[in-house]
């Protein structure tokens, strides 16, 4: 059985599990850090790969919106 896997995220993909991750009350972070490991160590990570990533043309969020619909 697999224990690590490649996933292709797009720069907005990135924001919104970054700001998810910021946004976790301390209840939150110590029940997931007892079950997955601490998530900051997960933010570290990701926020070195989004630091490097085109941000230039992430989505305004009336941009966003109209994109979505667009499905």
């Amino acid at each position: 059985m697999m224990t690590e896997t490649n996933v292709f995220l797009n720069v907005q993909e990135m924001g919104v599990i970054l700001s998810a991750l910021q946004l976790l009350d301390h209840t939150d972070e110590h029940h997931i850090s007892r079950e997955y490991g601490p998530a900051p160590v997960l933010y570290n990570r990701l926020i070195e790969i989004y630091e490097t990533m085109d941000r230039s043309q992430i989505y305004s969020l009336s941009d966003y919106q109209q994109h979505e619909h667009s499905y």
